[in-house]
C-alpha cells in the first residue's frame, strides 16, 4: 500500500495539473503552444496525430521538446493540420491534451488538410513510405485504406501524390536527416472505391434482371409448346 505521504504527493500533483492549461495557437502557418501552470513543471510537449477523437493519439517521431517556462513555444517546421494535437507528458503519463480541430480564432476548414487525410512517414535516404496508423507504420505494399481489398493497391498512387506535390508536407527536419511526414488526401480514392462498389452492384443487378427475363422468355416458349401439344392431341 502507498504511504500517506506518497498519496498526499499524488493528490498535490493532481491538483497542480488540474490548475494547468495548454493552449495552441496558429499564426499564419506557425504552430505554437503555451503551457500555463501555477509553477514551473518538468514536462515534455509531444505533438501527435489523431484522425478520430475516440482513437489514441499517435506521437510524431522526433518532435517532442521540453516544456520551458510560461511563454509560447514554437514547433519549428511543423505544419498545422486538423488532426494534430499536442500532449503534455510528465512522470510517464499524459497530463494535458489539446487538439487543432477547432483552434481559437479560426473557423472549421480554415486549416489545410482534411480529417480523413492519411499520415505517411518517409525515411530520408531510402525514400521508403509507410502509413502511420494505430501505433504502427505499415509499409504501403501492405496497406489498405478501407481495411478490405488488396493490400498495396494504393502504393503507386500515394507515391505519385507525394512526388507530385499532392500531399501536405507536415514536417521536414531542418537538418535534412531523420524522417519526413506527409498528410495525403484519401477522399478521392474512397470516392473511387465506392463508385466501383456501386458499379459492381448495378452490374450484378443488371445481370440478374437479364437472367430473369431470359428465363421468362424460356417459360413463355415452353408454355406455347405445351399448348401446341395439347391442341394437336385434341385434333
Amino acid at each position: 500500500h502507498p504511504s500517506p505521504g506518497a498519496a498526499a504527493d499524488a493528490e498535490a500533483w493532481a491538483r497542480l495539473w488540474a490548475q494547468s492549461q495548454l493552449v495552441l495557437h496558429v499564426e499564419g502557418q506557425v504552430l505554437t503552444c503555451s503551457l500555463s501552470a501555477p509553477c514551473d513543471l518538468l514536462a515534455e510537449l509531444v505533438p501527435c496525430w489523431q484522425p478520430v477523437p475516440s482513437m489514441s493519439c499517435q506521437p510524431l517521431p522526433g518532435l517532442q521538446q521540453p516544456a520551458g517556462g510560461q511563454g509560447p513555444q514554437e514547433f519549428v517546421g511543423l505544419w498545422p493540420h486538423p488532426n494534430l494535437c499536442v500532449q503534455v507528458w510528465s512522470g510517464g503519463q499524459v497530463r494535458l491534451t489539446q487538439c487543432l480541430r477547432d483552434p481559437p480564432g479560426t473557423f472549421p476548414g480554415a486549416l489545410p488538410g482534411r480529417p480523413d487525410d492519411l499520415l505517411l512517414l518517409e525515411h530520408e535516404g531510402n525514400a521508403s513510405l509507410c502509413a502511420v496508423e494505430q501505433g504502427a507504420c505499415t509499409p504501403l505494399a501492405s496497406f489498405t485504406s478501407t481495411g478490405t481489398g488488396h493490400p498495396g493497391l494504393l502504393e503507386q498512387d500515394l507515391q505519385q501524390d507525394v512526388a507530385g506535390g499532392q500531399c501536405l508536407e507536415l514536417w521536414h527536419p531542418l537538418n535534412s536527416t531523420g524522417v519526413v511526414l506527409w498528410a495525403c488526401p484519401l477522399q478521392k480514392y474512397l470516392r473511387t472505391h465506392w463508385a466501383l462498389v456501386w458499379m459492381g452492384v448495378l452490374l450484378g443487378a443488371t445481370c440478374l434482371l437479364l437472367l430473369l427475363l431470359m428465363k421468362k422468355e424460356d417459360m413463355k416458349g415452353w408454355l406455347k409448346s405445351l399448348r401446341a401439344g395439347y391442341a394437336s392431341r385434341g385434333e
